[in-house]
């Protein structure tokens, strides 16, 4: 696995805790889930960036980067998402619990569709 790669796997810890920890056990959106979301975010942006910028001469369109590029956009909208509802509750935090597991599932089919290229 090419030391890069860690930052995706440091994301999938992190988005795959959170997400399926308020889901099936917290069911209140608590700022310190929002920071470690905001945290997988960060290791996903920095590892996208330097993944790119290290193979920009070999860089194409598949699957895999369409569906990483739009998972990628998911989560920073779902990471504002989660800060609103951390603050606000209620609503909000009810259809940022029924929304995280898709967004969660497209971000894993990115992940998935990258491990042939690791």
């Amino acid at each position: 696995m090419h030391r890069l790669e860690w930052f995706f796997v440091i994301a999938f810890a992190l988005y795959t805790f959170v997400i399926w920890w308020h889901r099936l056990r917290a069911h209140a959106l608590h700022p310190w889930m929002a920071a470690l979301f905001g945290i997988g975010l960060a290791a996903d942006l920095l590892g996208t960036v330097l993944l790119c910028a290290a193979s920009a001469a070999s860089w194409t369109w598949t699957l895999h980067t369409a569906s990483g590029l739009a998972a990628l956009g998911i989560m920073a909208s779902h990471f504002v998402w989660a800060v609103r509802a951390a603050k606000a509750g209620g609503s909000m935090e009810r259809n940022f619990n029924r929304f995280s597991p898709w967004a969660w599932c497209i971000w894993i089919v990115s992940f998935i569709s990258g491990i042939p290229y690791a």
